[in-house]
């Protein structure tokens, strides 16, 4: 029989990345986490996990699946409880998690909704995995997370919208010189990016090697957005940003667009939200209200 606390464990799972963190977070042997896998899998009759002794767990198709209505079975379950037991007051703040280049637009939104509306939305910045925000979300620290992504990484939230991007350089670069710039041209030129520990590093990688970019080379690899713009500005190689960084930034940092031979596709902007937390109306229109700024309206470019 399939229990509801093998979905809690898989759960854990999926957000510490593997079975012994997910031991440690919970407070249980990790034989037990893998007895309540493999009981959850037999009754499934597939596998979940790609399993790599002592490293870190990796998601089957099966499990990609699961982990998108994960989220929604266990809130409900909790919603259940929460009914028979007689509820909790009803939240007054909507917490609402959001990448801070996502932020630039909302304060004059959500001061006039938090002037008007009778629940306030409170934002908050992040730099999270999307398992990290998953975690939080179904533990109702927050009631929606917003979070960037790019061509299936991410098995967590749906796409509701797009943020384009570009490729820069100094303005005295030798590629601004170019007509158009090819792939053969990007790969002599090192990339100026973030470090690994940046949740979006992943997902900018993924976007560059869509292009036909076979070998990156980092030349500076940071957590501080002010180095990025400042390597680039001394020509030491490119970077994949916003595009909206060309107005906000970019022209102050003597900093030029590439004009390249194909269109460098749009980051997904995903969303996490329970499904019971849907019902609220004033939660779907604060999104609604929200999501109109930080949507832009692009439709994803064709694979070159």
């Amino acid at each position: 029989m399939i229990t509801l606390r093998q979905w809690e464990i898989f759960a854990a799972v999926v957000a510490h990345g593997s079975f012994r963190r997910c031991a440690e977070a919970l407070g249980i042997s990790q034989v037990s986490v893998s007895e309540h896998m493999r009981s959850l899998e037999k009754h499934l009759g597939v596998e979940l996990f790609e399993r790599t002794p002592g490293g870190p767990v990796h998601l089957t198709e099966a499990g990609k699946r699961a982990v998108t209505g994960v989220e929604d079975l266990l809130a409900h379950a909790h919603d259940f409880v929460e009914m028979v037991a007689g509820g909790e007051a009803e939240d007054l703040v909507i917490e609402v998690a959001l990448h801070g280049f996502m932020m630039r637009n909302l304060r004059d939104v959500v001061e006039i909704w938090n002037s008007t509306a009778t629940k306030e939305i409170q934002l908050r910045s992040h730099d999270s995995t999307s398992e990290e925000l998953l975690q939080q979300v179904m533990a109702r620290e927050l009631h929606t997370a917003y979070f960037y992504s790019f061509g299936g990484l991410d098995a967590v939230g749906e796409i509701v919208g797009f943020e384009p991007l570009s490729l820069f350089v100094s303005s005295d670069h030798p590629l601004v010189t170019k007509p158009v710039v090819t792939i053969a041209d990007l790969e002599k030129v090192p990339v100026v990016g973030l470090s690994t520990n940046r949740p979006l590093r992943r997902v900018s990688d993924a976007i560059l090697h869509s292009l036909g970019i076979e070998s990156i080379v980092h030349a500076v690899e940071t957590s501080e957005f002010g180095l990025i713009l400042s390597s680039l500005r001394r020509g030491i190689g490119y970077t994949c940003m916003f595009r909206g960084i060309r107005e906000e930034e970019a022209q102050n940092f003597g900093l030029s667009v590439l004009n390249l031979d194909r269109d460098v596709p749009p980051l997904e902007i995903r969303r996490i939200t329970r499904r019971a937390a849907r019902r609220d109306n004033a939660l779907r229109s604060a999104l609604t209200t929200l999501e109109q700024v930080i949507c832009q309206p692009t439709e994803p470019a064709s694979p070159p």
